[in-house]
């Protein structure tokens, strides 16, 4: 905000203090939405990788089905903190929506009426942190719905079904089921699918 104070002629020091609960806000929903991301993705990693371990224990079979049972877990809570969050995220991505919109509505027609100057930046500065946000919440989704998914599966599809007894054999095939039934993707309620795509929508959006 101090830097749309020294960009913005027409704005006012005072007129700042109005903003910081907002950035706050944004900020803070950010980072939530980053922390959880976060650690279900170290969660599903640590899990991945510890999968070998469990093909090379005693009972594979047993261990395989409680990896099972721990993955179905973690891809439920990862639905479910989208649903618990989709009214609340649900409106940060459409104010981060409007408000790119605007800025870069309101930095266009400035160029074009009279001319670059340092106003322009600023609402070049503001539509780039909205971006930013975006970008943080779309990626971080993207990359634990990967983590779970492709990766998972990667993995269990290295496994070499030859070397091991029918009952390992089987609970890979359940496995694999279990992950294809149960897709790990981030989504508002079934409002919209949090992952990179949608960063390209909403720049389309902007375009339009």
């Amino acid at each position: 905000m101090l830097a749309q104070y020294y960009l913005q002629p027409d704005m006012l020091l005072w007129h700042t203090f109005g903003y910081y609960h907002i950035l706050a806000m944004l900020n803070c929903l950010c980072t939530l939405w980053f922390i959880n991301c976060t650690a279900k993705g170290r969660v599903a990693k640590d899990l991945a990788q510890n999968l070998h371990n469990a093909l090379e224990s005693a009972d594979p079979a047993s261990k395989l089905a409680e990896y099972r049972d721990l993955w179905v877990d973690l891809s439920h809570m990862m639905q479910q903190l989208g649903k618990a969050y989709s009214g609340m995220y649900g409106m940060y991505c459409i104010l981060i929506l409007m408000t790119t919109i605007v800025a870069s509505y309101g930095c266009l027609t400035e160029i074009m009426d009279h001319g670059l100057s340092f106003k322009e930046a600023g609402l070049f500065l503001i539509a780039f942190y909205c971006m930013s946000l975006l970008y943080i919440i779309c990626n971080e989704a993207h990359h634990i719905s990967s983590k779970m998914g492709p990766e998972f599966r990667e993995r269990l599809l290295n496994v070499n079904l030859m070397s091991v007894d029918s009952r390992t054999r089987q609970e890979v095939h359940m496995f694999l089921t279990a992950i294809d039934k149960n897709p790990p993707i981030m989504n508002l309620n079934q409002y919209t699918d949090i992952n990179r795509k949608l960063i390209s929508s909403v720049s389309i959006d902007n375009y339009l």
